[in-house]
């Protein structure tokens, strides 16, 4: 026979683990909505960013290869990669069409 102050048992476990289950989901949620945030901050960040200091710097280096000039510490002659480029290119399609006039050269057959 049960008195009054006796507990329910089977209602405190009950009650028990549906707070569990609320407190992990609740969890989750707020990770997920956290998480969501943090991307949508760093993608706004990266929108909004500019490299001004880097721009300024890969702007001056492509100046430096693009013009002819004197470097004033060591005296190197400074000469524009394209122009560069092209003089090797047609020397070494000179040397190519060299190297096929040679081999073509016919031999004469034995007789």
């Amino acid at each position: 026979m049960a008195a009054y102050d006796d507990l329910n048992g089977k209602r405190i476990a009950t009650i028990s683990v549906i707070s569990i289950v609320v407190t992990a989901v609740t969890v989750l949620a707020v990770q997920v909505v956290y998480f969501a945030l943090a991307d949508l901050v760093d993608t706004k960040k990266i929108q909004d960013s500019s490299y001004t200091r880097s721009n300024q710097v890969l702007s001056r280096q492509a100046d430096e290869v693009d013009t002819y000039g004197v470097d004033p510490d060591t005296g190197n002659i400074r000469v524009p990669v394209g122009d560069v480029m092209k003089k090797m290119a047609s020397e070494a399609e000179k040397r190519q069409n060299e190297d096929q006039a040679r081999l073509a050269v016919p031999t004469q057959p034995l007789s």
